[in-house]
């Protein structure tokens, strides 16, 4: 088992293991055997979505065939394509069986994916936050869970870091706030969110980073796009609070 070394020298936290009869890949912290007749076993609580292989003329290869795209963080095994997904999650092509099995119990991440994104927490250590799903590396992420606060606060910048701290949280970095874009189409708690308009102030949110002049100016977000830019830090935009 090894990282894969893709064109310029650039790693992928992408793990692939060739054995005689089967072929096993990581990638975004879900385990994935693929064998020889393309038949699929991913381990992950999160499930998976299956889709058709597409049909390929070349049905007389044999062995075990790997590549990998790094921009798509695709890797392709024995005819079975497997995709992660910008939410995390995986979509695997194939003309075989492609099955389920839970994540190991350790998994924090796989704990973590039984929620679904969307649904504020009703018990527990996050309760009264919205599961934000698996905060993918292919937004700055570390492939672990990420809770929003259910309801954003309007407040000016300097109050906003102290309020998220209240909560046990804190602002969105930049890099979260690019995450929290593609949970727009998601339903749940993140459809009042996104549907607050593209207004100012209200369809904003604040985001941690000041800008170089950081005693007046501060990043902000606009949810309708994701569109990221600077404002003065006395004026009140919605707050939410992020927790890892």
């Amino acid at each position: 088992m090894g990282k894969i070394m893709t064109a310029g020298n650039t790693q992928h936290d992408i793990q692939v293991t060739v054995g005689k009869n089967l072929s096993t890949v990581t990638i975004g912290g879900v385990k994935v055997e693929v064998g020889p007749d393309s038949n699929v076993v991913a381990y992950t609580n999160d499930g998976v979505q299956a889709k058709p292989a597409a049909a390929s003329g070349d049905t007389g290869a044999k062995g075990t065939q790997i590549s990998i795209s790094a921009d798509f963080n695709t890797v392709v095994l024995n005819g079975v394509t497997i995709e992660q997904a910008a939410d995390g999650h995986l979509v695997i092509s194939s003309p075989g069986t492609v099955i389920t099995k839970p994540g190991p119990a350790n998994d924090t991440a796989a704990k973590a994916a039984t929620h679904e994104i969307g649904v504020i927490e009703r018990t527990g250590e996050h309760k009264g936050e919205i599961y934000g799903g698996i905060w993918s590396k292919k937004f700055g992420g570390d492939n672990k869970p990420i809770w929003f606060s259910a309801s954003p606060k309007l407040m000016d910048h300097y109050a906003a870091a102290a309020w998220a701290q209240g909560q046990g949280g804190s602002l969105p970095t930049r890099k979260q706030g690019d995450y929290l874009t593609t949970l727009k189409s998601k339903s749940g708690a993140f459809t009042e969110i996104f549907n607050r308009g593209n207004s100012f102030p209200v369809g904003y949110v604040w985001l941690a980073e000041p800008n170089a002049n950081g005693r007046l100016l501060a990043w902000c977000q606009r949810l309708s796009d994701g569109a990221q830019s600077n404002h003065h830090r006395n004026v009140e935009l919605p707050v939410l609070s992020v927790r890892r």
